[in-house]
């Protein structure tokens, strides 16, 4: 039996999202020094982009197809995604293929992505509070974007919202591409007397969106909305992937992947 781990991100450009990847890929191979690690990228844009910068990065079909050639038969991975949306999906089917072709692995499990679940729901909201508390004013909100989906995945951005909202009124998830987006924000906030809130990526990493969409310069980024609202707004570019409160619950769903491979 020999085993690996597949990282299985979404993707980036934007050398601010690197450190998400960076810091999650220094905590796993710690936790297994003995386990080769490779990183794959599931945006075939991303990956498309790169390749025309000069830079080559495996999709997560051609990291397992490597580790294929070089005897591996037993593989984790680890999906890097937030919710279990479209790609995720796709990961659990590709798992599902590779190991019925003709010569394929023995096995691949799949690791849940950050909020899995009603008990990830919870675990997750927990965490982000722990985040959102740091350098909070008593009378501030906080305000993470997400990136929403039209998959039916989308559920879960709504679930976190709700959890945030039950532990702390002063703490909110909105969306880029699904509700609540920064309309229905910019109203509560109105409704609440918000007059300064702390502005942070739901996203893996700080990428373009943290860069363009959430803080950028045009006037329909969140930063630019919400100070034309009147609202004082205060930015942190970190990504998920940097606080080791979230990253120790990916962990957690790669462990118990590599603990499924153990069952016969």
């Amino acid at each position: 039996m020999s085993t690996a781990i597949v990282l299985a991100a979404f993707g980036s450009r934007h050398k601010n999202a690197m450190a998400s990847l960076t810091h999650i890929v220094q905590r796993v191979k710690a936790a297994y020094p003995d386990l080769p690690v490779r990183v794959a990228y599931t945006s075939k844009t991303i990956r498309g982009h790169m390749k025309k910068a000069g830079e080559e990065v495996d999709s997560v079909a051609a990291a397992l197809d490597k580790l294929l050639d070089e005897g591996v038969t037993h593989v984790a991975v680890q999906s890097l995604h937030l919710i279990p949306g479209t790609e995720f999906h796709e990961l659990l089917g590709l798992a599902n293929e590779r190991v019925l072709r003709e010569g394929g692995f023995h096995r691949v499990e799949v690791g849940f992505p950050l909020v899995a679940g009603e008990a990830g729901i919870d675990e997750v909201a927990d965490a982000v509070l722990t985040i959102a508390e740091q350098g909070k004013g008593e009378n501030d909100a906080v305000l993470f974007m997400g990136h929403g989906t039209k998959h039916d995945g989308n559920v879960y951005y709504e679930a976190l919202h709700r959890a945030f909202q039950k532990r702390d009124r002063s703490v909110h998830l909105g969306a880029m591409e699904a509700e609540p987006g920064i309309e229905a924000i910019i109203e509560r906030f109105r409704a609440d007397g918000v007059k300064k809130a702390h502005l942070l990526p739901f996203l893996f990493g700080a990428g373009w969106h943290a860069a363009r969409d959430m803080v950028g310069d045009s006037a329909t980024s969140w930063k630019s909305r919400l100070e034309q609202a009147g609202i004082e707004c205060e930015p942190m570019l970190k990504g998920t992937g940097e606080y080791d409160c979230l990253v120790d619950i990916w962990l957690s769903h790669l462990h118990d992947a590599l603990r499924r491979m153990d069952r016969c």
